[in-house]
């Protein structure tokens, strides 16, 4: 990019060690396509590693693995991986703008971690600085039922500027599992301002969107 040129959107993308890697894995895949995103900057967490090895079809144990389970080869080139325990990363400074972080998903403990300001790793540190910059944090916690402790840590988080996600189904959006994932990874996006045309997942009236796709 040239200096005085408009540069794409740029995003952090956390995976933490909580069931739902699969949710980041159709992030990916959604968002890497997309024209207007320039960057997307990859931590993902050794405990991410060890769900990913037990939940993947193929089993992935390195972040490049996931990538290539996620992402085309031609959309590759977008992903810029950095280790968790890398806290010198480009990301783990604030004078480097984003457009905002998805931690997907996002366990109890990170979001412990974030509501305490504490970080131990890269995906907690730029979960701090994106707070403390102001832009967009959406944190997909992956955990049910809540206790006590997990409802005050959303609220520390909400009132420092996070916005919490959690993997809910929208049953309207249709009943396999690869709409579900396709419904919230749209919805994340839409929350990053990022609309794509996926009218077929979102609400169009009293007939949702299975009418859309032609069902009713």
């Amino acid at each position: 990019m040239k200096r005085g040129e408009a540069r794409g959107k740029r995003f952090v993308v956390g995976i933490s060690g909580a069931s739902g890697v699969s949710l980041a894995v159709r992030f990916l895949q959604m968002a890497a396509p997309l024209r207007e995103i320039e960057t997307i900057h990859l931590v993902v967490t050794n405990n991410a590693l060890r769900v990913a090895a037990t939940e993947l079809t193929p089993p992935a144990s390195t972040p490049a693995g996931i990538v290539a389970a996620a992402v085309p080869p031609e959309d590759q080139a977008k992903i810029v991986h950095h280790p968790d325990a890398d806290i010198a990363a480009i990301i783990a400074s604030g004078s480097y703008v984003t457009d905002g972080m998805v931690i997907v998903p996002c366990s109890a403990g990170m979001l412990a971690s974030i509501a305490a300001g504490i970080s131990r790793g890269l995906v907690q540190r730029a979960a701090d600085l994106t707070l403390k910059q102001r832009r967009p944090l959406l944190l997909a916690l992956r955990e049910t039922p809540y206790n006590l402790i997990h409802a005050e840590n959303i609220v520390r988080a909400t009132q420092a500027g996070a916005i919490v996600v959690p993997p809910i189904p929208a049953f309207y959006a249709g009943e396999s599992w690869s709409d579900y994932l396709d419904h919230f990874a749209m919805r994340l996006l839409d929350l990053l301002g990022i609309e794509i045309d996926r009218s077929d997942l979102r609400w169009n009236g009293v007939h949702g969107a299975r009418a859309a796709r032609g069902e009713e």
